[in-house]
């Protein structure tokens, strides 16, 4: 099965429409359209975390669908440390800036 179609089977199953989830999760509704209709093939984290959560989806059971096991893993250790998105934004940049710099 993919993302996708279990993205959009849980939304019509409890009978919520596209306009509704997006006003939810503050996601735009074409955004949602897209990945519905597979056309986002890398989405974002914590949007995924946001949709899979209003649509009681175990992001866990998506993990393998749409990101590495091993980097979800690491996502959620960081949420559970009290990590901001802009900190983790802010120490992703900072590693890859380290290593650009050392080349």
């Amino acid at each position: 099965m993919y993302l996708w179609s279990k993205i959009r089977d849980a939304r019509l199953e409890r009978q919520i429409s596209v306009i509704e989830l997006a006003e939810r999760v503050q996601i735009t509704e074409a955004y949602i359209l897209n990945l519905e209709n597979g056309k986002i093939q890398n989405p974002s984290f914590f949007k995924m975390m946001r949709v899979s959560k209003e649509l009681g989806l175990d992001l866990y059971e998506l993990e393998e669908l749409f990101v590495d096991p091993e980097w979800l893993k690491l996502m959620k250790e960081a949420i559970e440390l009290g990590l901001s998105r802009k900190e983790i934004r802010n120490f992703i940049f900072q590693q890859k800036d380290m290593k650009l710099g050392a080349k």
